[in-house]
């Protein structure tokens, strides 16, 4: 398989958007790296910017940070459409995803929309 490292806007929630450019409401921009071409699983999720007043920076996530888990599904090993699923919210929902800071620790972040 392929591996290949994709940069993309996270703005609106509509959907994760990983190999599409999609937006979504997050409110960040990162690099994402996924195994596959034509059914990719996330390998890794760097957060490089967060937008002010975002669901994401009232949540507290900063640059810097990786996602390693979007509602139980871990990465590396999400399948890229089952995040995007996952990453489908409504006003008042709450996405649940672990976050890993640059020294290792684990933090669980709620962000709600």
């Amino acid at each position: 398989m392929h591996i290949f490292k994709i940069s993309i806007i996270l703005i609106s929630i509509t959907s994760l958007g990983v190999l599409a450019g999609e937006r979504v409401k997050l409110g960040i921009s990162g690099e994402v790296e996924a195994d596959g071409f034509f059914s990719p699983t996330l390998v890794s999720y760097t957060i490089k910017k967060v937008r002010s007043n975002s669901p994401a920076e009232n949540a507290g996530i900063i640059v810097g940070q990786k996602i390693i888990s979007v509602e139980n599904c871990k990465i590396p090993g999400c399948p890229a459409s089952e995040a995007k699923k996952l990453m489908r919210k409504e006003a008042g929902d709450i996405l649940k995803l672990i976050l890993e800071n640059e020294d290792g620790s684990q933090v669980p972040v709620k962000i709600t929309f």
